[in-house]
């Protein structure tokens, strides 16, 4: 065998082995896709829960919105998509969540002081 035919035959050999890795690839990509839109499902519900459809509903909206968006690459079989617009979703979400839970803090931390200069006034009502 001449050096033409076997740097011919390395190349196509090298070009069958990428397309093999490129389809074992996206197969592998699937069970990844969906493992990262229930983890965004999961965010979302858990943003819902803690009340951040009141006290970061703009956040919240843009995480269900990417989630739709996931879902919609899933059945579209765009999985490199899906897991991308899944991962941001769950980021959104983690963020609308984490507004509401420190939103909640301040409300509580509000009525602490409120409560605390109540008792001070009573306090200071008291005969000495």
């Amino acid at each position: 065998m001449n050096q033409c035919m076997r740097r011919r035959l390395g190349g196509g050999l090298a070009w069958i082995v990428l397309a093999a890795l490129t389809v074992t690839g996206c197969a592998s990509s699937g069970p990844l896709a969906s493992t990262k839109v229930g983890q965004a499902e999961r965010a979302v519900d858990e943003a819902q829960q803690s009340g951040a459809s009141i006290s970061a509903p703009v956040e919240l909206r843009t995480a269900e919105d990417k989630l739709k968006a996931a879902r919609a690459a899933m059945a579209k079989e765009d999985y490199d998509q899906a897991i991308r617009v899944a991962e941001q979703a769950a980021v959104d979400a983690d963020y609308a969540r984490a507004r509401a839970v420190n939103e909640r803090a301040k409300r509580m931390a509000d009525e602490m002081r409120q409560n605390i200069q109540t008792l001070r006034q009573e306090l200071e009502r008291l005969p000495q």
